[in-house]
């Protein structure tokens, strides 16, 4: 399974925006499995792929994530206020455990 994060926003724009990129084949299992289960918990193949805000602030950071498992993918657009808690907990696992490409 691969997961790739993109940001960007907030007051630096798309100039500052930052993708974070994890193949969780390369992971030790403990941590692959982590954010395995919490894709499941998040239902990410079944979510919306657009929850983001009707009318967004400029320091409103809007991500996209993409997991693909090898027989699908799904990529979602959203802004974290908008995701339900299993996905702003993959989101935050993922900026707190993987370094920016």
């Amino acid at each position: 399974m691969r997961l790739t994060l993109t940001c960007k926003g907030g007051f630096t724009g798309p100039a500052g925006a930052q993708t974070r990129t994890v193949d969780l084949a390369q992971l030790p299992q403990d941590q692959a499995s982590q954010l395995r289960q919490l894709v499941q918990a998040s239902d990410f193949f079944a979510l919306h792929p657009q929850l983001v805000k009707e009318a967004p602030k400029s320091w409103d950071f809007q991500y996209n994530l993409t997991v693909d498992d090898g027989q699908q993918s799904h990529c979602i657009s959203y802004h974290l206020d908008q995701a339900p808690a299993a996905l702003k907990a993959l989101t935050e696992k993922i900026n707190d455990e993987v370094e920016p490409d």
